[in-house]
């Protein structure tokens, strides 16, 4: 780590004036403590550097890619040698750039803090005190990052259980051990607190580009339900819904959330602001999910089980995100190409052919063109290519309304069948023929793009509004308040445009809870650690790149309790530190 202090600036870019959005430079090394104590405006200097920071690609893109890659949201259509798909198939190593960056880019940010933090005078102003105020809440916010990437979960931390160190001066020469993971979440609620009573009593009043007195308030809510302290995130989600003046978008609205700038989104608490002339090149967490007029590279793409969640109620406005790709193709008669999909298990075949199941059963999307006659849908098959064969040329229908086909997965040989597999009952989704990459259809997800209508463009989004009724939904949960939690949930799901809880369709609270959160914050990077944090399993028996390869290396679930769940500290910041730096198992 101590490479990392070393490095702490020549200069910086940083966002200028408070009430916009501008960038101008302040360098860094021209502020002396002298200033600090008695001139606003170098705190500021100071303060905005840290907001800069936070713009920088390898830092907003590593944590998204940590926090979302890791999650049951996503698919990564083709093997790679990169530290995202390391990262994607939990095959960790200590030498993960992404990860590195994570830890790089968070104490670059916490050593400016503790520079603000420990010279700047209380008192001088109620801008100072608001500044400084800002550099306790962003400490705070970037050691619970580092907290959840680096050390167990909170809940199931043992008094021993290490985290990071935590670092509290600005000097480069003090090096700390890592502490605790409860030391390390008593410093967090400690910088929050601190935070929300600077910030509360300024009286200063600052946009989702910066933090304010309700970020602070929305952080512990998130750092206190991640402790398990129930009441308390109650009691702070509470005071945002209530007291912010922020409100929810409606249905409408919603659709074009990724549109508007975090100081035109009436449900923004926080985010890290990009500016469509400067920072384009910056804002790049789009191009993995998406192409859009030939920018972006489309590799990751909405998973099965996020699908899922959605064609429960297709009208989910949630869903205007995922953006599924057709061909467009005709057929001789010029009608639109159909296909019908369906998931599968593979078979191996012994050397007589006998079907051999897979050990890891893992799954495949499996295709199959169809055509529309009176009675409904008939599959076009090819008897000399196909994969499966089909008990019926007809779609067939249940009571439900549903559709699917039997079929049998079949091995050939010069084109002849020579061995076969067990009939099976499939159900299929029919839909206009996908374009596909390796086989998997793309569902490019749009979330993070467009912003102002520029392509690539986003200002990733740290917290909002919605969060706080998820957030107290779950804590109620847990406070035998299931009537208040359903109340809330249903304040998500009807902005939504979806029917309110029913157990019979939407099954026990705490997991249509976390349902909501799922379809609510997909690409925001939550997901990893709300299943964890509930001791919920994250299943990754979909069809992905994460499970192919050899059976010792493959990760199908995600325990909070495995090894996997914690990410290696940087194999970098052992070899420098000058103490030894244990590393996680």
């Amino acid at each position: 780590m101590k490479t990392i202090y070393n490095k702490i600036l020549a200069g910086i870019f940083c966002l200028g004036m408070l009430n916009a959005c501008d960038i101008e430079e302040f360098p860094y090394d021209s502020v002396t403590d002298d200033e600090l104590v008695s001139n606003s405006a170098s705190v500021e200097t100071i303060t905005l550097g840290n907001y800069s920071y936070m713009k920088e690609r390898n830092f907003h893109s590593a944590v998204h890619f940590a926090g979302e890659f890791t999650s049951d949201n996503v698919l990564y259509s083709g093997q790679s040698t990169s530290s995202n798909f390391y990262i994607y198939n939990y095959q960790r190593i200590p030498t993960c750039s992404i990860l590195t960056d994570v830890w790089t880019y968070s104490y670059k940010l916490i050593v400016n803090c503790n520079k603000v933090i420990l010279t700047a005078k209380e008192g001088v102003s109620k801008e100072t005190d608001h500044l400084i105020g800002e550099n306790y809440f962003l400490r705070g916010m970037f050691y619970h990052l580092l907290a959840i990437t680096y050390g167990k979960d909170y809940h199931i931390a043992s008094a021993s259980d290490l985290a990071v160190p935590l670092k509290l001066s600005a000097d480069p020469d003090d090096c700390p051990p890592r502490a605790t993971v409860q030391k390390v979440y008593e410093q967090i609620i400690k910088d929050l607190k601190k935070a929300e009573e600077l910030m509360g009593n300024s009286g200063v009043e600052k946009n989702a580009c910066y933090a304010n007195v309700w970020a602070a308030k929305a952080m512990l809510s998130r750092v206190y339900l991640y402790m398990h302290d129930y009441a308390n995130a109650e009691s702070y989600a509470t005071d945002v819904i209530d007291h912010s003046g922020k409100q929810l978008l409606n249905n409408t609205q919603y659709r074009t959330m990724n549109e508007l700038v975090p100081e035109s989104n009436p449900e923004a608490i926080l985010a890290i602001r990009m500016l469509k002339d400067i920072d384009y090149s910056k804002s790049r967490s789009a191009a993995m999910y998406t192409i859009i007029d030939g920018d972006g590279w489309g590799e990751v793409y909405a998973s099965q089980p996020l699908l899922e969640a959605f064609q429960k109620y297709p009208n989910d406005v949630r869903s205007v995100f995922i953006v599924p790709q057709y061909t467009e193709a005709k057929d001789k008669d010029g009608k639109l190409i159909e296909e019908l999909y369906f998931i599968s298990e593979n078979f191996f075949y012994n050397n007589d052919k006998t079907p051999a199941e897979d050990p890891l059963h893992r799954h495949y999307y499996r295709f199959q063109q169809v055509k529309k006659t009176s009675s409904g849908y008939q599959i076009v098959t090819d008897e000399k290519k196909d994969f499966f064969e089909y008990d019926s040329p007809n779609v067939l229908e249940r009571p439900d309304g549903s559709l699917y086909v039997r079929a049998r997965q079949v091995y050939r040989e010069n084109g002849e069948v020579v061995g076969r597999a067990e009939w099976k009952e499939y159900t299929v989704h029919i839909q206009n023929q996908m374009k596909k990459r390796n086989d998997y259809p793309q569902y490019f997800i749009n979330k993070l793009a467009y912003q102002e209508k520029n392509a690539l463009l986003n200002s990733p989004m740290l917290i909002r509004l919605s969060e706080m009724y998820l957030n107290r939904a779950e804590a109620r949960h847990f406070l035998n308040n299931d009537p208040g939690a359903i109340e809330d949930m249903n304040v998500i799901k009807r902005r939504a445009g979806i029917p309110d809880y029913n157990e019979n369709s939407d099954g026990e609270v705490l997991d249509a809870i976390l349902d909501e959160a799922r379809k609510e914050f997909y690409c925001e990077a939550h997901r990893k650690y709300d299943l964890l944090r509930n001791d919920k399993v994250i299943d990754r028996h979909y069809p992905g790149c994460h499970d192919r390869g050899a059976e010792s290396s493959v990760v199908q679930e995600i325990r909070v309790t495995d090894n996997c769940a914690v990410q290696y500290i940087p194999q970098s910041e052992i070899d420098a530190y000058p103490i030894p730096l244990v590393q996680n198992p």
